[in-house]
């Protein structure tokens, strides 16, 4: 939870802890109350958190029914991640001033981080009740079934209410699923929330994109190409495109189809070599040195094979653009070129002067590993 969000619900509580409860026994003890309340703040806001907490059992002590101090405690709780003592302060906040929105909220988004699905429906499901537009309440409604699984159409629906009263919480999905790929390592889960934003989503195109590079990552091609075909859009703010990603990944596969057919065609060897080494030219990941190999397989059965030679010159360009020690290499193999096609070679020393992958390198490049 955001401390900025949990600052903002001590403010609230200090407000209801201070001027929302019945009747004290004696004015001294009111008085007593309100200076410990006010007393606790600058300690929660000083990171005192433990002093902070101290203040405000003193408070609750003079008196017990004030379900402000009770909630600030909670809050604090929160904060210093004490989940369960957190959930229970909040409770008997709830136990004494059911009808408030906000100890019901805090109480839910608790329980999801306790895993505590059922007390967390509870709590979420009063927001609701309470405050049927509460765009967040559904929200947190749709990730409380999603704890432990099922309940696939009940949270679409959660979600779905969510933005419609709240159209911005949308890309949270998005956001969300890239934390669950690239944080937690958890494909799954990252699948199912992108699907979900996708559902969600009134144009269908939320997390469609990303969910299509995941499966890419993953070699589920036909699945990819499917998120590709069902777009609504073409617009895809990221780089490289998706459809370029896809696209190289499949001609990649048909590549290396057609290679284990036929393993000893050096046109085949060829275009395997040539899809190996496809990819964004600031990208550095040893792709041109495998293709290398490809291409010089093609000439051990074909010596004169001219396109091998071609490839394995350009494959040099890109890689002595990086690592500067390579450029000793290239000329030997462009020397190579030059004496099976003149022509070709010209192109390739054009090719050289205009090309440039960006990310500049010293020393050696890493061993290549075969195909």
């Amino acid at each position: 939870m955001a401390r900025f969000l949990v600052t903002i619900f001590i403010t609230y509580t200090l407000a209801t802890a201070m001027f929302g409860q019945g009747e004290p026994s004696t004015e001294a003890n009111l008085t007593e109350v309100q200076k410990l309340i006010v007393a606790s703040r600058p300690l929660f806001q000083a990171k005192k958190y433990d002093e902070a907490l101290a203040t405000l059992k003193k408070a609750l002590e003079l008196q017990p029914d004030n379900h402000g101090v009770l909630a600030m405690m909670g809050s604090i709780y929160l904060v210093q991640e004490k989940l369960d003592l957190a959930s229970e302060q909040f409770a008997k906040a709830i136990a004494l001033s059911p009808n408030d929105e906000q100890y019901n909220f805090f109480k839910a988004t608790v329980d999801k981080y306790r895993g505590a699905r059922e007390e967390g429906l509870v709590a979420v499901r009063k927001v609701i009740e309470l405050s049927p537009s509460n765009a967040d309440a559904y929200y947190l409604l749709g990730e409380l079934l999603g704890i432990g699984g099922g309940n696939l159409g009940e949270r679409i629906e959660a979600f779905r209410k969510a933005v419609g009263l709240k159209p911005e919480l949308l890309p949270e999905f998005k956001y969300v699923a890239m934390r669950l790929e690239s944080i937690a390592k958890d494909k799954k889960a990252a699948e199912e929330v992108y699907r979900i934003a996708m559902e969600v989503d009134p144009k269908k195109m939320e997390g469609r994109f990303d969910l299509g590079r995941m499966l890419v990552e993953q070699g589920r091609l036909a699945e990819a190409r499917e998120i590709w075909t069902g777009r609504t859009s073409d617009e895809d703010k990221t780089f490289p495109n998706f459809i370029d990603v896809l696209k190289r990944a499949e001609n990649l596969a048909v590549a290396k189809q057609a290679y284990e057919k036929n393993p000893n065609d050096v046109e085949v060897i060829l275009q395997l070599g040539l899809a190996t080494m496809d990819g964004d030219h600031w990208v550095v990941n040893g792709r041109q040195e495998k293709a290398i190999i490809l291409f010089k397989k093609a000439l051990e059965i074909k010596p004169n094979f001219t396109k091998a030679q071609h490839a394995i010159c350009k494959a040099f360009v890109q890689i002595a653009d990086t690592f500067k020690s390579k450029n000793k290499e290239l000329d030997e193999e462009l020397a190579k070129l030059r004496t099976m096609d003149a022509k070709l070679a010209d192109d390739i020393v054009e090719y050289r002067k205009s090309y440039s992958g960006g990310l500049k390198m010293v020393g050696p490049p890493p061993p290549a590993k075969k195909p």
